[in-house]
Parts: C-alpha cells; sequence; structure tokens
C-alpha cells in the first residue's frame, strides 16, 4: 500500500454556501392622502388671525383697518382658490368685517368725543391753569393745599379763590388753605367774616333748605330754621342764600358759592362748594358780606 503524505495533498478553499436571498413582503400603506401644501393652509390662517387682530385693536385706527382689509383679502382668495381652511377663511372675514363696519366707527365716534371734551376741557379756565403748570414743570398735585393766603392791593388771594377786601376790615393771618377770615380792627364775632371750602353734594336749593333744617332741629328742636332763601348768579357762579337764627336769636347769613368740579381738594376730598359766612342781621353788616360774595372769584 502507498503511503500518501496528507500535508503533501493541494488545500482546498471550501465553497461558501449561498443561501437565497428573500424579497422582504412589502408593507402596507396606512395613508395614502397626500401631504397638503404649507402656502395654501397659511392663507387660510392669516384671514383668521388679522380679523381678529382688527377687532380686537379696533380703536388703534393705524392697525385695525389695515389688518381688517387684508384679512378679508385673504380670506376672499382662500375661498376662490379652494385653499384648504375654508372655516378660517370664513371666520376671518366675517370677523374682519364686522371689525371695518361696526367696531372700528363706533371706536372713532368715542374717540372723536373724548378729543372734543378734552378740548372743551382745556379751553376751560382750569385747563388753561393745567396747561400752564404743565408748561412750568409744575404737577399740580404738588401744590400744596396748605399754601398760605395773601393780600395784594386789597384782595384776598388763595389757593382756592380771591375776593376784595371790604373797607375797614383786615384779613386774619391766621388764616391757611383755602380758608380765610376777616374783621375789622378789634372787632369782634359779630363783624367776622370767614370764606371756606365745602365738601360733599350740595344739591338744589331745596335740597340745602332740608339738610339744614334738619341739622338746626337735631341741634335744638325749637329752631325756626332756615328764615330766608334766595338763589342767584354771580360771576357766573350759582350761589344759594339761606339764613338763621343763632342761640342769641341774631340772624347768620350763609352764601354757597357752588362750584363743581374745580379740582380743589380738602383733605383730599374734591371742594364742590365755598360757604361764605357773617352776622346778617341788619343792612349794613349783610351788604358787607354781600360785597365779599360779589367779589369771589374761584381759581
Amino acid at each position: 500500500m502507498d503511503y500518501k503524505d496528507p500535508t503533501s495533498a493541494p488545500f482546498q478553499v471550501p465553497e461558501p454556501t449561498h443561501q437565497p436571498v428573500s424579497t422582504p413582503f412589502p408593507q402596507p400603506v396606512l395613508n395614502n392622502t397626500t401631504p397638503t401644501p404649507q402656502g395654501k393652509t397659511k392663507l387660510a390662517l392669516w384671514s383668521l388671525i388679522l380679523g381678529i387682530v382688527s377687532a380686537a385693536l379696533a380703536v388703534i385706527f393705524f392697525i385695525s383697518v389695515p389688518a381688517a382689509i387684508i384679512a378679508i383679502i385673504f380670506g376672499i382668495v382662500a375661498l376662490v382658490k379652494q385653499h384648504p381652511g375654508k372655516g378660517k377663511s370664513i371666520a376671518g372675514i366675517i370677523t374682519a368685517s364686522f371689525a371695518l363696519l361696526v367696531l372700528i366707527p363706533i371706536s372713532a365716534i368715542v374717540a372723536l368725543g373724548a378729543i372734543a371734551g378734552i378740548s372743551e376741557g382745556l379751553d376751560s379756565k382750569e385747563g388753561q391753569q393745567l396747561l400752564q403748570q404743565l408748561r412750568d414743570g409744575v404737577k399740580p398735585e404738588s401744590i400744596e393745599e396748605t399754601t398760605e393766603p395773601s393780600v395784594s392791593d386789597n384782595k384776598v388771594m388763595t389757593y382756592c379763590y380771591t375776593y376784595t377786601l371790604p373797607a375797614g376790615y383786615l384779613y386774619d393771618d391766621n388764616a391757611r388753605g383755602c380758608h380765610t377770615a376777616i374783621n375789622i380792627p378789634n372787632g369782634d364775632a359779630l363783624t367776622h367774616i370767614q370764606a371756606k371750602g365745602t365738601i360733599g353734594e350740595i344739591g338744589t336749593l331745596d335740597e340745602v333748605v332740608a339738610k339744614y333744617n334738619k341739622s338746626l332741629k337735631d341741634a335744638d328742636p325749637n329752631s325756626k330754621g332756615i328764615i330766608d332763601k334766595e338763589q342767584f348768579i354771580v360771576n357766573r357762579k350759582t350761589v344759594y342764600y339761606v339764613s338763621y337764627e343763632d342761640n342769641l336769636q341774631l340772624l347768620t347769613g350763609i352764601y354757597i358759592v357752588v362750584t363743581p368740579n374745580n379740582g380743589r381738594t380738602l383733605d383730599g376730598e374734591l371742594i364742590t362748594a365755598y360757604s361764605i359766612l357773617g352776622y346778617t342781621y341788619n343792612s349794613t353788616l349783610k351788604a358787607t358780606v354781600r360785597g365779599v360774595v360779589d367779589s369771589f372769584v374761584t381759581k
């Protein structure tokens, strides 16, 4: 038997094993809807957004008017070209149309009314004073109620009003703010005249009389109440006059100068009138007090 050396046999590379390639099973298409182009949906969306903006900012005309017009245009174009988002287009058109036809005109009327009111207020005496204060760099609230009154050329001048000092009368240096007092030299309470601010609702002359009657009756059940009353105009202001007897049965007169919305305050509350008080039980005293009233000018 012939011996063969196994190492002498030629080396054989094993043949590779070929596996059949399987074709993957096709996956089912779950959604065969064609994606919507973004540009077409944005037109309807912008119509809705601009319609809402025009309604919300109706009072800002330079924003609301262009926004409403553009919203209507975008909405119509989207509907005509049958872009997706039909509901948004319709909503945008309706909102913008409502803003353009209703909200914006109403806002314009309100704004014009406010401007007219401001203009009228600035044309008034108080408005001109306010403008002058602003020009001078003075804030209205910086004016103190405690500003001391003064006398110049026989005129008593305060933060709230001025009036002419009657002949023979002197100014009381102890007065402060909008409360002043005058008297003759070495005079007493009978010749004393004072002017001061009044707060609260004034009402009509009859309402004033009713209030005084109640106060007088509460203080003294035997009081006669208001004895005399009168209403007249001084310096374009309504003035009420009422009189009553004090506990010495002397006639006291009160002149009420009605000044609503004058911008002056007393203890943080708006002054609605000024009361000028003095004894009027004879013609001389009544004429003196009435002279103060006739020269009384509010600021």
